[in-house]
């Protein structure tokens, strides 16, 4: 990861009970093409191994690991948020992973337009064990899209730092976040982008959020 005093993109990853998982994912984030980013790396009061999986990477430049009392997700994120350096905030759930090349499609898609709030991609579907069940591909949001009722995934989600921060951060009265609230609140003020392309994994299994 790039040794820089202002990263352009925040990732989080906050993690509650998710030893068997999240090392994939945390290697998914320190093995980025696109380096000039910071992983904030919060352990939401876990009681298994992940405590001992993160305190591998505290000593590594731009990665910051939290250790706190279950506060839960939203909490969490709002957390990062106030800590992020980046112009640019992402989170990612403990028990999925991006692809090599994720963080450097969506940086160079949103770069393009100042206005655009946040951008998305397609995504691959896996089991438990990390088989590949399934794609969700999203309908093209610049081309086949009028109505905006099709959300983004709350995670995987690039978003700028200034809007998201001016729409109040992560609503609180949620006790998890998965992205609906911030389309409600975003998507009639801001454009928003979709990349077509599978750029992370998302683990379906019965203690994931879309269960």
């Amino acid at each position: 990861m790039k040794d820089n005093n202002k990263p352009k993109i925040s990732v989080l990853i906050s993690i509650f009970n998710e030893e068997k998982h999240l090392n994939d994912c945390i290697e998914s984030v320190v093995n980025q093409e696109y380096n000039n980013i910071e992983l904030i790396i919060i352990d939401d009061g876990s009681s298994d191994g992940s405590s001992e999986i993160i305190s591998r990477y505290e000593n590594i430049e731009n990665i910051f690991c939290i250790y706190q009392e279950n506060m839960g997700l939203v909490h969490s994120s709002n957390i990062a948020l106030r800590l992020a350096r980046g112009k640019y905030i992402m989170r990612l759930d403990a028990d999925d992973y991006l692809v090599p090349k994720a963080l450097q499609v969506m940086v160079s898609e949103i770069d393009r337009d100042a206005k655009t709030a946040l951008i998305f991609p397609d995504y691959y579907l896996i089991d438990r064990e990390g088989s590949v069940t399934g794609q969700i591909h999203r309908h093209n949001f610049q081309t086949d899209v009028d109505l905006l009722d099709q959300p983004a995934h709350g995670a995987c989600t690039l978003i700028r730092k200034s809007i998201l921060k001016s729409v109040g951060g992560y609503d609180q009265s949620f006790s998890i976040q998965d992205g609906y609230d911030l389309w409600l609140n975003i998507m009639d003020k801001y454009p928003v982008k979709n990349v077509n392309l599978p750029l992370f994994y998302y683990r379906q299994h019965d203690k994931s959020i879309t269960n």
